[in-house]
């Protein structure tokens, strides 16, 4: 069964969604990508304020293409595969690790307006849209 963690977070997940659904931004003034991952047909964002244990190894996620230098000649980063790992009390399918950040816990986008349970509980503090 799954519950609302608070309002905040979805709002906070919608406005986030929107934002990736893009994967990425580039203009003049500042441009970054947003951190995703992808992992089994699933796209992951990060949610931050979530406190883990790092479980074991559970296959390849790729980091997408992220051209966010604004600039027609630059090509950007290219895609690159990672290890991706389980976390603890949490099944793959709803988040997952990257060797690129074992600190920051990734969330599939299909659960992300609605967390699990086993995700809130490890919520340490209202997530932020870093």
């Amino acid at each position: 069964m799954r519950t609302v963690v608070s309002r905040f977070t979805v709002l906070l997940a919608m406005g986030v969604g929107a934002t990736l659904a893009s994967g990425c931004t580039a203009d003049d003034s500042t441009a970054s990508c947003a951190f995703v991952a992808d992992f089994d047909g699933r796209r992951y964002s990060d949610l931050a304020g979530a406190e883990f244990t790092l479980g074991k190894a559970v296959g390849t996620a790729v980091l997408p293409t992220c051209d966010d230098t604004g600039g027609d000649d630059d090509p950007g980063s290219a895609a690159r595969e990672v290890r991706a790992y389980s976390v603890a009390g949490v099944d793959p399918s709803v988040a997952i690790v990257v060797d690129e950040s074992t600190e920051t816990l990734l969330v599939a986008m299909s659960v992300r307006e609605q967390l699990p349970v086993e995700v809130g509980k490890l919520l340490t503090r209202e997530p932020s849209a870093s």
